[in-house]
């Protein structure tokens, strides 16, 4: 098990709404991500996306304008690696009451989020988190964290399937251009030979599966498609 430090999120998803939201938004995640001038006197030079006429910050975006103009006029954009994409079956599992295999155990409310990667002919990947940063068994009833300080629990990841506006689920674009964790990346960078840094760029069939009631865990699956930022 390792530390939720950048759930593929993976994991991705916003905190609470009314505490940290603006941590997940494209606005937050896309400049953590090399860009560079797309043409013109300053084409392949790093640069920062700007945002400040970004009206919804909710949707991302490889393309954006620079800060203070630094591509004078041309794009800032990220380059992902060619020839060097993804597809993928990725199942989120949330569990607030984990069980011991044989029926006894000391907590009863331990959480616990696993995410599973299957990549068809290129196999399946999969990792546990937990809260990891105490030093107290009762410290693992708190749920796992990413980099973004987001919580994952069974409840967060029913949030994640609430519609937006724009008729998606929220996490359609809560996990795009969320970096994963360093084993993950380095897995996904050994199978597709690749150096960049993976992200999700596509989501879609968002399907939940909850059995609270059952005291089961929370099943989240979707059907991701990803590529490597070039660094």
């Amino acid at each position: 098990m390792t530390s939720a430090r950048r759930i593929l999120a993976l994991v991705l998803l916003a905190a609470a709404p009314a505490v940290g939201h603006a941590a997940v938004d494209c606005t937050a995640r896309e400049p953590l991500l090399p860009h560079v001038c797309d043409k013109g006197q300053n084409a392949g030079l790093a640069c920062t996306p700007d945002f400040s006429t970004v009206t919804d910050t909710l949707t991302c975006s490889v393309s954006r304008p620079a800060q203070n103009d630094f591509c004078l006029g041309a794009k800032c954009i990220m380059v992902f690696e060619k020839g060097a994409t993804f597809s993928a079956v990725m199942t989120m599992i949330a569990d607030d009451h984990v069980s011991a295999l044989d029926g006894s155990q000391t907590i009863q409310n331990a959480i616990a989020l696993t995410v599973i990667i299957d990549l068809g002919k290129q196999g399946v990947l999969s990792q546990t988190y937990q809260n990891l940063t105490g030093t107290e068994l009762n410290d693992l009833t708190l749920p796992p964290r990413d980099s973004f300080g987001v919580a994952i629990d069974e409840q967060r990841l029913e949030s994640e399937t609430e519609l937006r506006p724009d008729g998606k689920a929220a996490i359609v674009n809560d996990l795009l251009f969320r970096p994963q964790d360093e084993e993950l990346s380095d897995a996904l960078r050994a199978i597709f030979n690749a150096t960049g840094t993976p992200v999700v760029t596509k989501v879609s069939s968002v399907s939940l599966t909850d059995r609270r009631t059952d005291g089961l865990a929370t099943v989240l699956r979707l059907k991701v498609k990803g590529a490597f930022v070039t660094n």
